[in-house]
């Protein structure tokens, strides 16, 4: 087996009871960052999705009907089954007037996958990326088990390439008390990516947005070394004020989102930042370009936003379709508009 693309790791698969006020709940809905992060990625590998692996244990009381679901990805699909552990189950909340995500409450504990149990997958621990999600102290623990695990899988006199490390902080661990303890943990990392309110948290700072707050605040974690060599990157997701690139080389850059914070194609927001960091790396390694990455995870979180859960997805290959429509093409749609905003911009 070619080693895939990309892992994510963290709690998870989750199976989620969206709550709306004013509406009937929603169950069994997938969830969970590895879900979405494995969702991105697979939107731009419809010729290799075999590629991209999804490494989840699921409880005795898992549907199959999700089961069939991933395995209509194409994607390689590594389930292990807890017979005496119920599934992970959270609920969540939406406000109905503005679909404002109000809170999550867990139902039963998590599975989490850790760096350890990929120790039976050689090919997956020489993954090309990894997605973590979670606090400065599981990071640094994990990526310090996967690059002495990884030693071990290498031809003998070898040295063993450094995968691309993606981290997503798990909000309840972004506090003014555990500042330092991210700020220390950048030198372990390639890409750091808070949303803005993860962000103002470190500062108790309030939620309002503000693009020049959180360019102050994102200059902090650059001016820390992102990166064993420093020239990492923060990726400031701030849903529809667009995403803040930053990093030693690139200054303070804005990119929009695929759709506008009122669009009526906006239907459920959950999952559609982790969607944009399994996109974002699969951009990355197809262009090398962070920006180019950018445009690619904003796709990937579009196609998360239409609807509650996962995209629909039919055919295959070149012909392959999430909701209706071919993913290069929304990719070209986005960056057409890019490129005609700046024309614009120009031209004044």
């Amino acid at each position: 087996m070619t080693p895939p693309r990309l892992i994510a790791l963290g709690n998870g698969v989750w199976l989620d009871e969206i709550c709306t006020e004013g509406k009937a709940p929603i169950k069994d809905v997938p969830g969970g960052s590895i879900t979405y992060s494995v969702l991105g990625a697979r939107l731009f590998t419809p010729l290799d999705p075999k590629t991209i692996t999804l490494m989840f244990n699921a409880g005795h009381d898992f549907p199959e009907d999700l089961i069939t679901l991933f395995r209509g990805w194409s994607i390689d699909l590594v389930v292990n089954h807890v017979l005496d552990r119920p599934s992970a189950r959270g609920r969540v909340f939406y406000e109905n007037a503005n679909a404002n995500r109000k809170g999550f409450e867990r139902l039963t504990e998590p599975l989490p996958v850790n760096v350890k149990q990929l120790e039976r997958y050689p090919d997956c621990l020489q993954s090309q990326a990894f997605h973590f999600f979670g606090s400065a102290n599981y990071l640094q623990a994990q990526v310090n088990d996967l690059l002495h695990l990884r030693k071990g899988v290498v031809a003998e006199g070898c040295t063993p390439a450094l995968p691309l490390i993606v981290w997503e902080p798990h909000a309840k661990s972004c506090l003014p008390a555990t500042l330092q303890q991210h700020l220390d943990a950048m030198k372990f990392v390639d890409v750091f990516s808070p949303n803005h309110e993860e962000l103002h948290s470190f500062w108790g700072n309030p939620i309002p947005f503000d693009r020049l707050l959180v360019e102050r605040e994102a200059a902090a974690f650059v001016q820390a070394g992102i990166g064993p060599r420093g020239d990492g990157c923060i990726i400031v997701r701030a849903a529809g004020a667009g995403v803040l690139a930053m990093s030693e080389t690139i200054a303070p850059r804005w990119l929009p989102s695929y759709y506008k914070p009122d669009s009526e194609r906006i239907f459920d927001p959950t999952g559609a930042g982790n969607a944009f960091l399994g996109g974002f790396i699969i951009g990355l390694q197809n262009t090398g370009d962070r920006l180019q990455a950018i445009h690619h995870g904003q796709v990937a979180a579009s196609f998360a936003l239409e609807q509650v859960g996962v995209p629909s997805h039919n055919g295959e290959g070149a012909d392959e379709r999430w909701n209706g429509e071919k993913v290069s093409e929304r990719l070209a749609k986005y960056q057409g508009r890019l490129q005609a905003s700046l024309t614009v911009l120009m031209c004044t």
